[in-house]
This record gives structure tokens, sequence and C-alpha cells, in this order.
């Protein structure tokens, strides 16, 4: 099964996946998640809760915990990988915190319980993105916030012919010589070329009951933020 697959990949770069995503993107990862914080819709005069899904080591959270001061939460971090979960909890030991376990298909809330769900760079590797989706909305309260960051396809020509030949052949490259391990990177570039485009996920979501469906493009679409809220029917 894939996400079994996938659970297995990461388990064997967890150590080093911080240090990977700095490598692979030169840095730029960090603003990706900075600017994904910037679109987040809270309400600063509650407490809010937040589910971060496929957290991996926390990017979100602490980006969250950094740039929005005063904003009063309770966030769940949760992750199929336990060795991802085991390299956030040395980063981030905030009592609000709560890490926790699972895949995005089946999901141990409530019905509406969270005022946003994030998702960063996880939504691909998950093996069923519906049902995933599904389950984003079950838990989303009645106009609450979904929030993705996710590879995107690169439209400019001559752009994305440089993004192919880095992505393919030095990834994998530097993959193997950081973490042994050239087969999790190979996976990454495969996992990225079978994503949906952007417009096809805008459709995934407004047919899986998500209204005011809007994306961003960050660096000529290599990342795309996803931004949607649940309707109320």
């Amino acid at each position: 099964m894939k996400k079994e697959k996938v659970n297995k990949i990461f388990e064997s770069i967890a150590n080093k996946y911080d240090l990977m995503n700095d490598l692979m993107s030169l840095g730029i990862h960090r603003k990706w998640k900075r600017d994904l914080v910037k679109h987040l819709d809270l309400d600063k005069n509650k407490n809010n809760s937040i589910l971060d899904l496929g957290c991996g080591t926390g990017d979100i959270i602490s980006n969250i915990i950094k740039s929005k001061k005063n904003l009063k939460f309770q966030a769940y971090l949760v992750d199929p990988n336990i060795k991802m979960i085991e390299e956030g909890k040395k980063k981030l030991k905030q009592k609000n915190l709560i890490w926790l376990s699972s895949y995005g298909e089946n999901l141990p809330f409530k019905n509406n319980k969270f005022d946003l769900v994030t998702m960063a760079f996880s939504l691909r590797n998950v093996e069923n993105i519906k049902k995933t989706l599904n389950e984003v909305n079950r838990v989303l309260k009645k106009n609450g916030q979904f929030i993705c960051l996710e590879f995107g396809k690169v439209k400019n020509l001559a752009v994305n012919s440089i993004y192919k030949i880095y992505s393919e052949n030095l990834i994998p490259e530097i993959g193997e010589k950081i973490t042994g391990n050239k087969d999790a990177y190979t996976y990454l570039i495969e996992s990225i070329k079978k994503f949906p485009s952007q417009e096809e996920i805008c459709k995934i979501l407004k047919l899986k009951n998500f209204y005011n469906v809007k994306y961003y493009e960050l660096s000529f679409g290599v990342a795309v933020i996803y931004s949607c809220k649940k309707k109320n029917s």
C-alpha cells in the first residue's frame, strides 16, 4: 500500500528531514511556509483550535508561534510517522501542542472540531486525496479554513526546463549523500510529477464541499498555497 511505503520512506530520513529541505530548496521552503501563515484567517479574540495534518517536524506550527505572538490556540500536530513526530517534539515543547500519529484518511476527531486545518507538502503523500479531503471537511467547523502548501506545475517553459533538470538529477543525488537513501528522493520527484495541477486541485476542493477556493503560486509555481473554507451545508 502507498501509505506504508511512504511511511517507511519518511522513517528512514526523519533525522535528516529538515536539513534536506533546506538543501533541496536552498532554504526557500522556509519563506513558502511563512507565506502560508500570512494567509491564515484566525480570530485573535478567541482560543483557536488548529489541526496540522502531515505535520512532519512541526514547521507550520512553529511559524504560527513565531509570527502570531498574541494568538490563543491549541494545536494538534498529526502525522503517521512516529519518528517524524519525535524529531518535531525536540523542536517544539509548548504545552498547547498535542502530537498524534494518524493517517489523513481516517482522523480520530469529532465533527466540526477545528477552526483551521493546515497541510504542508503532505497532501500528495496520502493514499487517497479525496478521502483525506472528506475528512478535513468533516473535522472543520462551518466556515473554517483549510490551507494547503504543495508542489505545483510550473507553467513557464524556461523555468520548468531548469527545474526539471535540477529536480530529476540533483535532488536524488543530494538525498543519497545526506541521508543514504536515494530512493526516498526519487519517490519525492515522482510524487510531484503525479500530483494534480493547480486547476485540478481547485476542482476537487469545490467538489468536496469547500468554497472561496483560491490558489497562490510561489516561485513560478514550484510551490502553491491553496486556501478555502468549509461550506455551511
